[in-house]
């Protein structure tokens, strides 16, 4: 299960760093998953990951962002949070440039 993976890199990530995760936001691009369902999978597992941090999970902020998508019907290049959407020029469907979700790592306040 990628999220498996994904929550086991942001909780080693945050120990490592002596963060909890009140104290960071995770930035989402890409995916093949409804954003949802791969939301509440990847609070599931981290609080698994962390138990010690487990309630903290329920209000860590995810966000989306867009990322690149290809229309090989019309060439058109644009973005979107949404995996494969509908061209906005053609209405074709289109490719997406990162198949799976990456997550990056955002501090949100200052460490002492």
């Amino acid at each position: 299960m990628h999220e498996a993976n994904l929550a086991r890199g942001v909780a080693k990530t945050l120990r490592e760093r002596g963060l909890r995760v009140g104290q960071v936001r995770l930035t989402v691009r890409g995916g093949l998953h409804d954003p949802a369902e791969f939301e509440a999978g990847l609070r599931v597992l981290l609080a698994a990951e962390m138990p010690e941090d487990a309630a903290a999970v329920a209000s860590l902020q995810i966000r989306r962002v867009p990322f690149g998508h290809y229309c090989p019907t019309c060439d058109a290049e644009f973005g979107s949070v949404e995996f494969a959407p509908a061209c906005p020029s053609c209405g074709a469907e289109t490719l997406p440039d990162f198949a799976t979700e990456e997550i990056e790592i955002e501090l949100l306040e200052s460490i002492p």
